[in-house]
């Protein structure tokens, strides 16, 4: 079977199932394990996988819509949000962004008292609003399917306020790519708000460990902390530790 063909399979393999392992496809091709792997890399290195231990996973040009995100690994969001709301004092400023993780956040943060919150998520600006003394909700064009604002007026936006807190959601974790989003502008968001605070914090949840979306974030300052609900495999937590980031496990604190 020619390499060509096999990349093909390969591919196709990805495209029923986001994830593959070395030796399902060494049975279904018929080579042997260091073929594929050498198959991966080269794939890999065009963008067209990313490379994992095992195997591979797909590259993701999109994600489920919020609603349905919302309902998968309810735990672990849970966890993660009651982990950080004990660190969040009353009366702290604290941005927002949008996302399932941000939202069970939001939704932990209602017995606080005193928050001044920027948000740019509608559905999370409802919940805080019940923690808030102050709530801005960042404005611009809305999209709908997030119902969350995003653009170049949003970006303006939140350009002029600074906050003790960001807590922003990631779109992918993975050891290669790293941090992934699957859209510009709300990549764009999330950096930004996490430049804008005196404590970033990236939220991970165990769903998206493994996940590569098509747009790569750009890199979160220093002082970001990486915030799972439960460990990731050891190749995750050496890319998180390389880059000199701080990984915290809800389920361990």
């Amino acid at each position: 079977m020619l390499a060509a063909e096999r990349h093909a399979i390969i591919l196709e393999r990805l495209d029923q199932k986001p994830t593959v392992s070395i030796r399902a496809l060494t049975e279904q091709l018929g080579v042997s394990r260091e073929t594929v792997r050498k198959d991966i890399e080269l794939l890999a290195q065009h963008n067209k996988l990313e490379k994992i231990r095992g195997g591979a996973t797909k590259i993701r040009t999109s994600e489920l819509p919020i609603t349905s995100r919302s309902k998968l690994n309810i735990q672990g969001k849970s966890l993660i949000a009651q982990y950080l709301a004990s660190q969040i004092p009353n009366g702290a400023s604290l941005f927002l962004d949008n996302g399932s993780s941000v939202l069970a956040l939001a939704k932990a943060l209602t017995h606080h008292s005193g928050l001044i919150v920027y948000t740019n998520d509608l559905k999370v600006a409802e919940v805080i609003a019940q923690a808030t003394v102050e709530l801005v909700i960042i404005g611009g064009k809305v999209d709908v399917t997030e119902m969350a604002v995003q653009g170049v007026e949003a970006l303006e936006s939140v350009a002029r306020y600074r906050a003790d807190f960001a807590v922003v959601s990631a779109g992918g974790l993975s050891p290669s790519a790293f941090l992934t989003d699957f859209s510009r502008e709300a990549s764009s968001m999330r950096h930004l708000m996490l430049s804008q605070a005196q404590h970033p914090i990236m939220l991970a949840d165990s769903e998206k460990f493994g996940v590569v979306g098509h747009v790569v974030f750009k890199a979160p300052p220093k002082p970001t902390r990486i915030v799972t609900d439960i460990a990731p495999d050891d190749e995750i937590r050496r890319a998180i530790s390389q880059r000199g980031y701080r990984l915290d496990i809800a389920s361990e604190a």
